[in-house]
């Protein structure tokens, strides 16, 4: 196992400081920062879900809205939407709490993390219907799904572990140690798992089929979501205290660009072209929407909101993000003009 200290606060100063323990040691690499920019969002609709919307997130297809209600147990624990109008389309029903949901490749299956009853839901998507229950730890939380759809990964939140699952078998295989508070995960080009613990202020690697993890790269505090690019070769991860850092593997956790947000950043997502990265601001209150491509962010506001939690973009093509308010219990499409190629 191989620890690297990153420390991401001097980034936002102009530089990154890289080091093994004493300031002596350490050196500056230059990355880039994103400027105040870019296209701005409009609310284009929004509608009311359960209590506590944790998260959202979208079929593969597109054409459907998924929100997990956490806050009251046992019932309309899943609610679906039309992507275009936010229409309710379906309820899913089970014991327990909601709390973040993944798809199979193919759109049939959906993922619900049962955070009461350390289960995950198996849901025929189509027929809204819970067909099966897979045991995992305490607690789990954020699901990643292998691109081959085979294998779950699921971050026991009070476990400090991950829940490996084969799906096809319907059961954890086996459990992978990690640092206090598992939250982000993501899975890379090569299957390269990734684990940002989030009182452990650590990001976790684990090769394809490994037990134990290749490598821990001490990052930013409170290391929040973890989102690969659609080819898996690149991620970003969102920090707590009020930045987002673009990683490529291989360069030893150090961040080849940063983008300011609002305040506790939180769920991230991305389009399916991989240039409008948007990202949930819990404390704020607003979105912030980073274009990749020209390196710009923007904060929006979301007039009604509060505590914006979870947050999903849509593939496209436009730009629509789809963010849920945790304490006014609703969905929130906006909406951006594309800029002229």
């Amino acid at each position: 196992m191989t620890r690297v200290l990153l420390l991401l606060a001097p980034a936002l100063a102009g530089g990154l400081v890289i080091g093994a323990s004493a300031p002596a040691a350490a050196q500056r690499t230059p990355i880039f920062r994103t400027e105040t920019g870019g296209p701005t969002l409009t609310i284009a609709a929004r509608a009311p879900t359960g209590v506590q919307p944790k998260s959202v997130n979208l079929s593969p297809d597109g054409r459907s809205v998924v929100v997990c209600n956490f806050g009251r147990p046992d019932v309309d624990n899943v609610f679906v939407y039309d992507s275009e109008t936010l229409e309710q389309t379906g309820r899913v029903s089970f014991p327990g709490n909601a709390v973040e949901s993944a798809f199979s490749p193919d759109g049939a299956t959906l993922y619900v993390s049962n955070f009461r009853r350390n289960v995950v839901e198996v849901i025929d998507f189509a027929a809204r219907e819970v067909r099966a229950e897979i045991e995992v730890g305490t607690n789990p939380k954020t699901i990643a799904v292998s691109a081959d759809g085979a294998t779950l990964y699921v971050a026991n939140y009070f476990d400090s572990s991950v829940s490996v699952v084969d799906v096809e078998a319907g059961r954890e295989v086996r459990r992978l140690r990690t640092g206090s508070r598992p939250r982000g995960m993501g899975v890379l080009h090569d299957g390269t798992l990734l684990v940002a613990a989030f009182h452990g202020d650590t990001l976790h690697a684990f090769a394809p089929g490994a037990s134990e993890e290749r490598e821990a790269l001490e990052v930013c505090r409170y290391p929040r979501d973890v989102l690969p690019t659609p080819d898996g070769r690149a991620f970003y991860m969102t920090c707590s205290l009020g930045h987002i850092g673009f990683y490529r593997p291989g360069d030893g956790g150090r961040p080849f660009g940063v983008a300011s947000t609002g305040r506790n950043p939180r769920s991230i997502g991305l389009s399916g072209d991989g240039r409008w990265l948007g990202v949930a601001n819990f404390t704020s209150s607003d979105v912030t929407l980073i274009d990749t491509q020209e390196h710009t962010h923007r904060r929006v506001r979301v007039p009604g909101a509060s505590r914006i939690v979870g947050l999903a973009v849509h593939p496209g093509p436009g730009i629509r993000v789809y963010a849920t308010s945790w304490d006014t219990n609703e969905v929130i499409l906006l909406r951006g003009d594309v800029p002229d190629a």
